[in-house]
């Protein structure tokens, strides 16, 4: 079932509190809620926004995920932060929860209260989090064996951490640098910030 939140569609499936880790098998509806997020976040940043893509494992067909939604926008690297912060919580639409700089720029979440649908990070067009980002997204649709060992150390570490989303984070940033490294990037740490 949908509902709306603040304008936006949400699948009563979507969202944890901002604690827990809990994988669920990828539902197929993760991709068009992500398509109509990344539109509301183009819509909000306007002419501050160079792109918005759906990032994170519900953004990839067959991998489990954390049901919440990991968008990145890219803005221009000078764009003053106040700009952003006021463009994205303009009409209660998202809440900024800091600047994360390397491992993951300016956050914003939608949720109420601890619960979280949606992470989207704001970085600079030219920075190493972009890139991250956007190979890390195509390297888990591509590579199939890639896929398979991010899965794997999720379910590891989820089953280790179920509470502690913190630490989930940490400990997967290391397969995701490996990984990244296997494809021949020098630096992962935004990518490992991705919230599935």
């Amino acid at each position: 079932m949908h509902q709306r939140a603040r304008g936006l569609l949400v699948r009563d499936e979507l969202g944890l509190d901002k604690t827990e880790v809990r994988l669920a098998p990828h539902d197929g509806s993760w991709i068009l809620l992500g398509f109509e997020e990344c539109t509301a976040v183009r819509v909000l940043l306007g002419e501050l926004a160079l792109d918005v893509i759906h990032v994170g494992s519900t953004a990839v067909p067959g991998l489990e995920a954390k049901p919440i939604l990991d968008i990145v926008a890219s803005v221009g690297d000078r764009v003053p932060i106040d700009d952003v912060v006021a463009a994205l919580e303009a009409g209660g639409a998202y809440t900024y929860e800091g600047n994360k700089g390397d491992d993951g720029g300016l956050l914003f979440v939608r949720g109420p209260g601890s619960f979280r649908h949606v992470h989207v990070h704001v970085v600079g067009r030219s920075s190493r989090a972009w890139i991250d980002y956007q190979r890390f997204h195509t390297l888990l649709v591509n590579d199939t064996a890639a896929r398979a060992r991010y899965q794997s150390v999720k379910r590891e570490l989820a089953a280790r951490f179920p509470r502690d989303r913190q630490r989930y984070t940490e400990a997967k940033g290391a397969v995701i640098q490996e990984l990244l490294a296997d494809d021949g990037s020098v630096d992962g740490r935004a990518a490992a910030t991705q919230g599935d």
